[in-house]
């Protein structure tokens, strides 16, 4: 008896600590129903979690894990309500008793939209073609305009961003216009002095001039981002803008320097799940 209440309470504490965790974790009996799912899984579905447990397949997708044997992993979209959509990486283990016989299946999952926003970039419909930031043509302008800034005490602003969406089965004449309006909105936003141009990453850079304070710089990135964002349309929560922001001379001196910056801002408001990221 002190055996199994020993057993008990380590089980306890196994709970406690899943629930802790910021993957998803679920408990899965051999009929699909849910016999315990960790607090993020419950918050992932959007449902208190008493209202999941012992319903059958609480997400739809975890079906395709019960009917091949274990262990199996898959990554699949889902649509997350608000969050959009989703890609999700489950794993299915085997749970056995004290006969070696399978009882129950591990559910683990992990978000992996980030890392395939990072390196899924979509290319923008521009009219002109865009030359690279490492171009002699770019790099004059930039230097230039670093100059600019620093005789006239302003300050020049460095946008990396990334336009990303997913391989999913949607309309792809949807995708195109949407593509299409992002691009129109992006274009109207760039005055006639800033530069843009290509990075190697399949992102791009924004480098606007004539800043006066902070406040503008802000206002300025705000404006563009919610220029940016009203074009992705209801129905295709996938495509995602996010903006690294560095700034010259609080982030750098030299252009690389800056470019860089500003590429790290976006990686990080990629991986964050943020709109703009500052260096």
């Amino acid at each position: 008896m002190q055996a199994e209440r020993n057993n008990t309470v380590s089980n306890q504490h196994l709970m406690q600590l899943m629930d802790s965790l910021g993957e998803l974790v679920m408990v899965l009996r051999l009929d699909g129903t849910c016999a315990w799912c960790n607090s993020a899984f419950a918050e992932f579905l959007g449902k208190p979690r008493e209202t999941m447990l012992g319903k059958a397949y609480p997400l739809p997708e975890l079906r395709e894990l019960m009917v091949t044997e274990p262990p199996i992993t898959i990554e699949t979209w889902v649509d997350e309500g608000e969050k959009g959509i989703r890609l999700i990486r489950l794993n299915a283990v085997p749970g056995f008793d004290f006969e070696g016989c399978v009882e129950s299946i591990l559910i683990t999952g992990s978000d992996m939209t980030p890392l395939y926003r990072l390196h899924h970039p979509l290319h923008l419909a521009c009219n002109n073609v865009l030359l690279p930031v490492t171009a002699p043509q770019i790099v004059s302008r930039i230097e230039h305009a670093l100059q600019l800034g620093q005789r006239a005490e302003e300050y020049v602003v460095f946008l990396a961003l990334q336009i990303t969406g997913a391989d999913l089965t949607v309309d792809e004449s949807g995708y195109r216009a949407s593509l299409e309006r992002i691009s129109t909105a992006l274009q109207q936003k760039i005055r006639q002095g800033d530069t843009f141009a290509r990075l190697d990453s399949g992102a791009y850079l924004l480098v606007l001039e004539q800043m006066d304070c902070p406040e503008a710089i802000a206002a300025v990135v705000d404006k563009l981002s919610a220029a940016l964002i009203q074009h992705q349309p209801e129905g295709l929560h996938v495509l995602a803008v996010n903006i690294g922001v560095a700034v010259n001379p609080d982030d750098g001196a030299e252009p690389m320097e800056l470019i860089d910056r500003a590429q790290q801002a976006m990686q990080r408001a990629i991986m964050n799940d943020e709109k703009v990221c500052y260096s």
